[in-house]
């Protein structure tokens, strides 16, 4: 029988450095990937820019699989019953809890702000609060403005009407959620866009909307979704985006420093996507609202959209407008603050386009 043991050691600094080599060689390897994610989308894409019907008919299979990429949704569109209950009024709009049974045994809570003596329908805008928030914050009905500005009322004294849908937040709740929605072959943010496009359902069946003239206005997580659902709802056309808009595999995977954080670098797992860095950057994404209307809002002080990536990623988008000689449909503001909205250019878009 031998000795089981030996003299033999290899030393623990020698295993480190081997873990260490294996780990950073991987590293290198999917971050380069990541950096030829634009030559990987151009093989994705086959736009034709002869008219702006062609142009759509082009990319609807890049929707489709944009879509599917998001979950799909898979959900029938049962009835709403709406339950609607008043809150405030004053001499410029009314203010109602709205609950709407979006899908299964999911109902959505939303602000519905109704400007008074409509006496024909109006446009209406669907507001959307970031992550963590709530659709209090995003009309202003809480006693700080914060980083919203009260844009839902302002919205709404200006005569649009406003529905401000609930999500999910903050990232603690999201993440198990997100996991569970995984492992069923979904995701959460197929699910909230499906209830987004609900709340445009009953925006539609209202008698105070004009149903041909919906857009949507979004801050932070809430300007994700004011790029993502407007892709692949139609209905919505006109988009304002504010403080999400970035050069997407840079802000996934490449650290930024004092100038933005990466996704890389936090706990935010539900800002991941299989696939997406192989068809679609924000540009393209975007590209799917055409030939409807894009606004970008982007703060010089924004720790989370870099303004020189915004920017440059914004050109790739208007680029395919000009093309199709609609160059003015799509338009950015670089504005000198933060992490917030702006207001002033968006409201001139949405009054302009919608």
């Amino acid at each position: 029988m031998t000795d089981s043991t030996t003299d033999f050691i290899i030393p623990a600094d020698e295993i480190k450095q081997l873990r260490a080599r294996l780990e950073n060689s991987y590293d290198q390897y999917y971050s380069r990937r990541c950096s030829q994610s634009d030559q990987e989308i151009a093989q994705r894409w086959h736009r034709d820019f002869s008219t702006p019907d062609a142009y759509e008919a082009s990319v609807e299979e890049n929707r489709q699989h944009f879509l599917q990429l998001m979950g799909g949704w898979p959900w029938p569109r049962e009835d709403l019953n709406p339950r609607r209950e008043q809150l405030y009024e004053n001499d410029d709009f009314t203010v109602y809890r709205v609950s709407l049974h979006s899908f299964d045994d999911i109902e959505t809570d939303c602000l519905l702000l109704v400007p008074q003596g409509i006496t024909q329908p109006r446009p209406a805008v669907l507001v959307q609060h970031g992550l963590g928030s709530a659709p209090e914050l995003a009309c202003g009905f809480v006693a700080d403005e914060g980083l919203y500005h009260r844009f839902g009322q302002r919205l709404a004294r200006l005569g649009y009407v406003v529905i401000a849908p609930r999500m999910i937040g903050p990232q603690d709740k999201r993440q198990p959620l997100y996991r569970k929605a995984m492992l069923m072959g979904e995701r959460l943010m197929g699910a909230e866009m499906f209830s987004l496009s609900r709340a445009v359902d009953y925006l539609q069946a209202l008698d105070e909307v004009d149903a041909e003239h919906i857009g949507m206005y979004g801050l932070s997580q809430g300007g994700q979704s004011a790029l993502w659902l407007p892709a692949v709802e139609k209905r919505i056309k006109v988009t304002i985006i504010s403080a999400f808009f970035n050069l997407r595999w840079q802000k996934m995977v490449i650290s930024g420093g004092e100038n933005y954080t990466a996704y890389i670098d936090t706990d935010e797992e539900d800002k991941f996507f299989y696939g997406q860095l192989l068809e679609f950057s924000d540009s393209d994404i975007a590209s799917l609202i055409c030939p409807r209307c894009v606004f970008v809002e982007a703060g010089r002080d924004d720790k989370a959209v870099y303004q020189p990536m915004a920017a440059e990623e914004f050109g790739k988008l208007k680029r395919i407008y000009e093309k199709l000689g609609i160059g003015d449909r799509a338009q950015i503001e670089l504005h000198d603050g933060g992490h917030e909205i702006n207001f002033a250019g968006a409201v001139e878009f949405l009054n302009r386009y919608l």
